[in-house]
């Protein structure tokens, strides 16, 4: 699904606020932040610091704006309410800026109230854009969030809100920055879900834990179902490389349902990793009933399919053993 930054520069384009130019440097800044899941390997947890987004481009000013070789048209009440509100030496570019981005005087007025007196126009522009308003700025200060100006933007892009910088704080997972607060929120990590993962058992969890967690995709349905299955002992590296691999409860039901008892999480992650499917174990299950789990990843390790099985018994006859089976699959057919 298309998340909310790439709706709002598609949206800035379609409105013509950025060219095509600016819309894709754009999105290949945003694409940067987004995440991949390691290929190959387990690998190690995906980094949880990522690069803030860049700030949304404060709409440019149409050359001759309202006609060509005409100054940019500015209503003087609002020139002056400007002025008023303690901004009394801004250019008429500026002040169109700040007209064409609907920043009221008031607006500016109260920011300036809350000790906010050096802002640039750019930064009112950004902060108006993504909704920072000085009530949201007064809630995060009263629950002890130290910011600047650059932070209220990240919060505002990411949609942090008060209501849940509080529920996290009340859960006690460590002093909270707001990088914590924006990663939290990109990786759509909610307080109900740290209350649901605690109660699974992991109660040491912090901020970096949760994080990780987050970015893979490890909700409590999960971590529930493997302790459904007897998993109850894993550790959070364990549920976040079961995750990356996908060794779900259903996969571990299948492997089990070929007679494969006490799969390790080595095993299980091994099994993922090299593409021993259900349809593959069946496959050499019955050319083998006793074959071995790590026989299984051994045999996709040396490219082995289920059809190379069936025209190995073949060349091998009916009595063979797994280690023949894949030497043959080593060696080829003329070795035999």
């Amino acid at each position: 699904m298309m998340n909310d930054e790439r709706k709002m520069i598609l949206t800035m384009l379609a409105e013509g606020k950025i060219n095509s130019d600016e819309a894709s440097k754009l999105l290949d800044a945003l694409a940067v932040s987004e995440q991949a899941a390691p290929v190959g390997g387990r690998g190690p947890a995906m980094p949880r610091r990522m690069p803030q987004m860049p700030r949304m481009p404060a709409m440019p000013r149409q050359p001759g704006h309202p006609r060509h070789g005409r100054r940019p048209f500015v209503s003087e009440p609002y020139a002056r309410a400007m002025a008023e509100a303690g901004w009394d030496d801004l250019g008429e570019d500026e002040l169109h800026q700040l007209q064409t981005h609907h920043v009221s005087p008031e607006y500016v007025r109260r920011l300036r109230e809350m000790g906010f007196s050096d802002l640039s126009v750019d930064d009112v522009v950004q902060l108006n854009i993504h909704h920072v308003r000085p009530d949201y700025i007064q809630a995060m200060r009263d629950l002890g969030v130290h910011f600047d100006v650059d932070d209220l933007v990240q919060l505002g892009i990411h949609h942090v809100r008060p209501e849940f910088v509080r529920e996290m704080q009340e859960l006690k997972v460590g002093d909270l920055t707001v990088d914590d607060l924006v990663q939290l929120g990109i990786h759509n990590v909610r307080p109900a879900m740290v209350r649901e993962i605690r109660e699974l058992g992991l109660t040491d969890l912090t901020v970096d834990d949760v994080v990780q967690l987050g970015i893979h995709g490890v909700r409590p349905s999960f971590i529930h179902q493997l302790h459904q299955m007897g998993y109850t002992d894993l550790s959070l590296d364990d549920i976040v490389t079961f995750s990356i691999h996908n060794v779900t409860a259903e996969f571990i039901k299948e492997m089990r349902g070929f007679g494969f008892k006490g799969l390790d999480t080595d095993t299980l992650v091994e099994m993922r990793i090299h593409n021993v499917t259900s349809d593959f174990a069946a496959a050499i299950h019955a050319l083998l009933p006793d074959v071995a789990p790590e026989q299984l990843v051994e045999m996709r390790i040396h490219g082995l399919s289920a059809k190379r099985a069936a025209k190995a018994k073949e060349a091998l006859g009916d009595d063979f053993t797994a280690e023949q089976l894949i030497a043959w699959q080593i060696h080829g057919e003329m070795a035999w």
